[in-house]
């Protein structure tokens, strides 16, 4: 089953953060000052995108997904997302504060499809998904958003946990363009970046890479700048370009055959 890959930027959903395996989903990307945390009505937003994002962290080799998006936000703050899953978003102020459930963190280890899975992770196994609470807290200065977020693993230990720092800037806001520039910056537990950048001796005699053990620390920093278009009050294009950088253990394992990624993403967004 292909999974949806996370941009965790502006509160980082995550890149709503910017991090692989990625859920990316303009709706996710949003800054701060383009979709409120807490709606005052009900509303709903559907739509379609295409992605550009790597095979997996670290790949060489890029690949195009279809983003299926769907969101329903009710005035109590509950919402039900294709990307962000199933949760509350609040605000107070300049505070705003999210909570949800979602699915993620699978990785296979041969190319099943399209849009699914690499054959240069050959004999490393599959990486199999699981429930995780997504939590996040931003707060506005101005035009200059700042955030915290992290994704904890509920249903296998073995993913381990997540720690997003960003930031946003709000660059123009007119009432048919929105530009946004966002920063940010992820932490990996031992068995987080264990699991997804090191090197078991099983896996190195099944696979041909050499063992590699790591430790918790920061596994990357990105940038991007999103761009939303409202083309009248129900449709709206949502565009992000931007790049990733492993760093730490997570730059140094052999899994890691490029550093540095592009990830691209639009999606044509109907509200209602």
């Amino acid at each position: 089953m292909m999974k949806p890959v996370a941009i965790t930027l502006a509160t980082l959903c995550a890149i709503s953060a910017l991090s692989l395996p990625c859920h990316a989903d303009p709706l996710a990307s949003a800054s701060t000052e383009d979709r409120p945390a807490a709606a005052s009505e009900d509303s709903m937003r559907l739509g379609v995108g295409l992605a550009y994002i790597p095979e997996y962290t670290g790949a060489k080799k890029s690949r195009v997904v279809p983003m299926p998006i769907f969101e329903r936000t009710f005035s109590n703050g509950i919402f039900i997302s294709s990307v962000r899953g199933l949760g509350i978003q609040m605000a107070q102020d300049n505070l705003q504060l999210s909570a949800a459930l979602s699915y993620g963190g699978a990785r296979a280890d041969h190319k099943r499809n399209v849009f699914e899975g690499s054959d240069a992770l050959k004999g490393m196994g599959d990486i199999d998904g699981a429930a995780q609470a997504v939590l996040s807290a931003s707060y506005r200065f101005d035009a200059i958003s700042v955030s915290l977020g992290t994704t904890q693993s509920l249903g296998k230990r073995s993913h381990g946990n997540t720690y997003t720092l960003g930031s946003s800037l709000q660059l123009m806001s007119t009432p048919s363009d929105q530009i946004g520039l966002g920063v940010s910056a992820e932490y990996g537990d031992r068995k987080h970046v264990q699991t997804y950048f090191g090197v078991t001796a099983k896996q190195s005699q099944d696979s041909g890479y050499h063992s590699f053990s790591t430790k918790a620390g920061f596994t990357s920093v990105g940038a991007a700048v999103n761009w939303n278009h409202v083309i009248d009050k129900q449709w709206s294009v949502h565009t992000v370009a931007g790049f990733k950088t492993l760093t730490g253990d997570a730059a140094d394992s052999p899994l890691t055959k490029r550093r540095t990624a592009p990830i691209l993403l639009t999606g044509l967004i109907y509200s209602f």
